[in-house]
């Protein structure tokens, strides 16, 4: 009788086992063709992806501020997503943000206040674009009632007489009009970091106002470069690290472990769509209403056939879609494996959203640095452009190449050196500088990304500087 139940154990025991291989060979991705398995599609739907559980919101990184400028006594310390102390600073700012977004009423200030401000100990930050500021604060508290129609730039100063007292300064990017917010708050954090910020200047970073850069000459025949009065200008030379490319889609049709993924994100199914080879090995995908093209080249080419059809994006408002928009972005972006080293950043303003029709525009950064592409390339002038029709992506387009640094330092000529030759210029140039910032840009000649002082004017309109590093 012993002998008879051990057996039924035994038997037992091995259906278990029979059964625990044959699900393990099932959900073995390798085991499938080009990559491609039902069973583990299956399992990701019903077993929670750990990296869906990170922490890292992309419409937060987005809204992140690009750059923060500690003041005091006259010192500056330029902070950028790179720093080691940017998170601390920045989650000080976006308290004091949520705290604003929930204010109804602001006091009167004007142009004069906002430079004084910028001398004393405080807080400058900005963003690379303007935000709708209904779409801006609706990611801090959902609402917002104030008079401030678009944001761009803030100042967060402190109150010398009452530690728990800031005030919060903020510039209408549509009119120019000065608002004053009160803010009953207090940081130690960010009183440390300010209250350090006379030591960690070095000395050589003036705004445009602290040098007169943005007078405008009165009475002068000669033309006369502008800047406006918040653009930090450093005056001495400094070095960044070169950079090198890799192209992701280089014998894509190999890598079904690539555009997989990204067809899982484009919603395909990787079963049943058809797909062909082009001679270049270029790989075309077709499904319903739409054709998705991985280039050799290194490009994403996806486009809807018919307008009223597309990849539909979450939400029922439109700052809801908007945000699924940039979420979609970074699903693709994170199919493609880019080092970590290299980020993206929004490059279109986002005014006036009240339609879930618009189009979005991306930029690679690398080093703090945007990397510029000639539009020579499948007519892209950005990294990503993303366009949205009645809340569905009608039309996507990115550049699938992977940048890394190098360990070549390139010595820059400093911003002073730029203006001089603006103002030896000044005829070229038209409307008032709004930023001159470092980029990378691709030498043809030499075949080298090299850094290139570039200006923007207030027409939004970006032009090189014709200087040259030293290597």
């Amino acid at each position: 009788m012993k002998i008879e139940r051990l057996k039924s154990i035994l038997l037992v025991l091995l259906v278990i086992s029979s059964i625990v291989l044959t699900v393990n060979k099932w959900f073995n991705e390798k085991l499938w063709p080009e990559g491609y398995n039902f069973f583990s599609d299956v399992k990701k739907h019903f077993v929670q992806d750990q990296s869906a559980t990170s922490s890292f919101d992309p419409v937060e990184e987005i809204l992140k501020p690009a750059k923060i400028i500690l003041n005091n006594s006259g010192n500056h310390v330029l902070y950028t997503k790179s720093s080691d102390e940017y998170n601390d600073i920045f989650a000080q700012i976006k308290s004091a943000l949520k705290l604003l977004s929930q204010s109804e009423s602001a006091l009167a200030s004007d142009d004069a206040e906002w430079n004084e401000n910028l001398k004393r100990k405080s807080c400058y930050f900005s963003y690379p674009v303007e935000y709708d500021s209904g779409y801006f604060f609706y990611q801090l508290s959902h609402k917002y009632s104030g008079p401030v129609t678009s944001v761009c730039e803030f100042i967060l100063s402190k109150d010398s007489r009452v530690s728990t007292i800031f005030y919060m300064y903020v510039r209408d990017a549509s009119t120019g009009v000065v608002h004053k917010y009160r803010l009953t708050y207090e940081s130690d954090v960010l009183d440390y970091f300010i209250d350090n910020a006379v030591s960690a200047s070095d000395g050589t970073d003036y705004y445009s106002f602290e040098l007169n850069f943005d007078s405008e000459a009165e009475n002068s025949v000669e033309e006369h470069i502008v800047i406006d009065p918040d653009v930090l200008i450093n005056i001495s030379q400094k070095q960044i690290l070169s950079i090198g490319e890799q192209n992701i889609f280089i014998d894509v049709a190999s890598k079904p472990q690539i555009y997989n993924d990204i067809l899982h994100s484009f919603g395909y199914n990787t079963s049943t769509i058809r797909r062909y080879t082009e001679p270049d090995n270029s790989m075309v995908f077709v499904e319903n209403y739409g054709t998705l093209k991985l280039h050799t080249d290194g490009i994403i080419d996806y486009k809807s056939l018919n307008s009223a059809q597309g990849v539909a994006l979450n939400g029922d408002s439109v700052y809801e879609c908007i945000n699924s928009c940039i979420t979609f972005v970074n699903d693709v972006t994170g199919a493609l494996g880019l080092s970590d080293v290299l980020y993206y950043e929004i490059s279109s303003d986002i005014k006036d959203a009240k339609s879930k029709s618009f189009i979005l525009n991306f930029d690679y950064y690398i080093n703090d640095c945007k990397i510029v592409f000639s539009n020579d390339v499948h007519s892209l002038n950005h990294a990503i452009t993303v366009e949205v029709s009645d809340g569905k992506i009608i039309s996507y387009k990115q550049i699938c190449k992977d940048f890394f640094t190098m360990p070549y330092p390139i010595t820059y000529p400093s911003a002073i050196d730029a203006i001089d030759m603006l103002e030896a210029e000044a005829d070229s140039y038209t409307g008032k500088i709004s930023d001159l910032f470092m980029a990378y840009t691709f030498d043809m000649e030499k075949a080298l990304w090299n850094p290139q002082w570039f200006i923007e004017n207030s027409n939004g309109e970006i032009s090189t500087v014709p200087m040259q590093p030293e290597v």
